[in-house]
């Protein structure tokens, strides 16, 4: 199971009518986790790890659950427009149903990691994810160029495997001659559009990539020695951060080159920036004769305008306001459209994207940072981010300790630890933008690294214990 854990996440197209429990209920992993948690309790023999749930997490969630009942009343009797109302009690049992999901994940990742072989498998999975997600997008981008030879390729993906808004059933102005790519004429691999993909590059793979050139180990290989492939792995993602025509992956691209720089020697980075600077003028000069580079670098990074935009910041302004106006137990969970239409400013109210939210009666969240603090408060986001700062913390002082006890995995740990603190910065970037933050991927990503730290509490209590009896012996 620890192999197939990474790789089935990437599969967030819809492919089950099944409406509940919202989200997941539509799509094969929570299914397939729901197997691995009863396969993996069968292997523990009942025996389920004490640390599973601390009683601190189980009051966190259910002080969280209660705060959400009552900010969801408090919204339903301000909200006086019925298309934009929703029922408190069903909107909080979809709710405990969403929280129960995501448990869902963690159980499936805790239950099935539970030694540095099972850490190891997991990322072995992790290895064949980012192949598959490299060889949809390629194919992706080659259609761009020759449509005429991998338009099959294209059309099976998106009519099969490629993640939609609003799924499959669905055709909306995306997906329309069948597939993103083809409609839009924009790399998606399997999510639902191009910003989404630079997101699930960067936050998900990038890290695990960049830790392990920084510290010279390959987590990905059991020759761990072999870094080679990962330095061409990276400038294929940079390559597709660049050329998925979204303004979030230019910034990603930027921010990945910027952090390889730090870590390489400078024979490596004279050859880095020849590399850039030949490839810069082979754009300038293609750039005349191709008509998606031109589309690329003028509209999508120069000169970035429209809807776009203007839904975006008109969004940021309006969720602002909304959480400083609810600033401590939020509105609750899918109660923000109403919310987000009536703090609009005016200048964003006359574009075709408006109006067609309007016409769909519901606004999205645009930053998912900011849809945090909104729909559930700086006190509920505070305490998160205070348990994500101190468990970093933790692994960072597991990390430190197997480096000065020289732990056979010492370096491998090390590596892990430096893969989460780039997941969680590049999560916190992220932020700013909007992408389904809850998806299975990130879930079980930031869950493996839960995971982890226990195993390596663990592998320390052993060695310990094991160095202690030997000092007993030889006394």
């Amino acid at each position: 199971m620890n192999y197939l854990i990474w790789p089935i996440s990437l599969f967030i197209a819809e492919y089950f009518s099944i409406k509940f429990p919202i989200y997941y209920g539509h799509r094969i992993q929570i299914y397939i986790y729901i197997i691995g948690i009863l396969v993996a309790l069968t292997q523990l023999k009942g025996e389920i790890p004490k640390n599973i749930f601390k009683k601190k997490v189980i009051m966190f969630i259910g002080i969280l659950l209660i705060m959400q009942l009552i900010s969801m009343i408090f919204s339903y009797y301000r909200i006086d427009i019925i298309q934009y109302n929703k029922s408190p009690l069903k909107t909080f049992i979809a709710f405990c149903s969403f929280i129960f999901a995501i448990l869902i994940h963690y159980f499936v990742v805790r239950l099935n990691i539970n030694e540095v072989r099972d850490v190891k498998k997991f990322l072995r999975g992790g290895w064949i994810a980012l192949i598959i997600s490299l060889i949809v997008c390629y194919v992706q981008l080659f259609y761009l160029f020759s449509p005429a030879v991998f338009e099959p390729f294209v059309k099976f993906f998106g009519s099969t495997l490629e993640a939609r808004w609003g799924g499959q059933q669905l055709e909306t102005s995306f997906y329309k001659l069948g597939s993103y790519v083809q409609t839009t004429l924009r790399i998606n691999g399997l999510t639902e559009e191009a910003s989404n993909l630079a997101t699930q590059l960067f936050v998900i793979f990038v890290p695990f990539i960049l830790a392990s050139i920084k510290n010279k180990f390959n987590v990905f290989y059991k020759n761990s020695n072999k870094i080679y492939p990962l330095y061409m792995v990276l400038v294929m993602i940079l390559i597709l951060l660049l050329m998925a025509k979204t303004t979030s992956g230019f910034l990603f691209c930027g921010i990945v080159v910027v952090l390889i720089m730090k870590d390489i020697s400078k024979i490596q980075r004279i050859v880095v920036v020849s590399c850039a600077i030949l490839i810069g003028i082979l754009i300038y000069n293609f750039n005349f004769r191709s008509e998606y580079l031109t589309d690329s670098i003028n509209n999508f990074l120069l000169n970035k305008q429209g809807n776009s935009v203007s839904n975006r910041s008109g969004s940021m302004i309006a969720l602002v306001k909304v959480s400083i106006k609810n600033f401590i137990i939020g509105i609750g969970w899918e109660y923000h459209t109403y919310f987000i239409f009536e703090n609009l400013p005016e200048w964003a109210r006359h574009n075709t994207e408006y109006y067609s939210f309007v016409q769909k009666k519901e606004y999205p969240i645009m930053s998912v940072m900011l849809g945090w603090t909104v729909e559930y408060g700086a006190l509920i986001v505070g305490v998160v981010i205070a348990y994500v700062i101190k468990t970093q913390k933790k692994f960072r002082q597991l990390s430190n300790k197997t480096l000065e006890l020289k732990l056979e995995e010492s370096k491998f740990i090390k590596v892990l630890c430096d893969s989460s603190y780039y997941y969680l910065i590049f999560t916190l970037i992220s932020s700013v933008f909007l992408y389904v933050w809850y998806a299975s991927i990130y879930l079980i990503i930031y869950f493996f690294f839960i995971s982890t730290i226990y195993v390596v509490k663990k592998n320390l209590s052993i060695n310990a214990s094991d160095r202690f009896e030997g000092l007993y012996e030889k006394n």
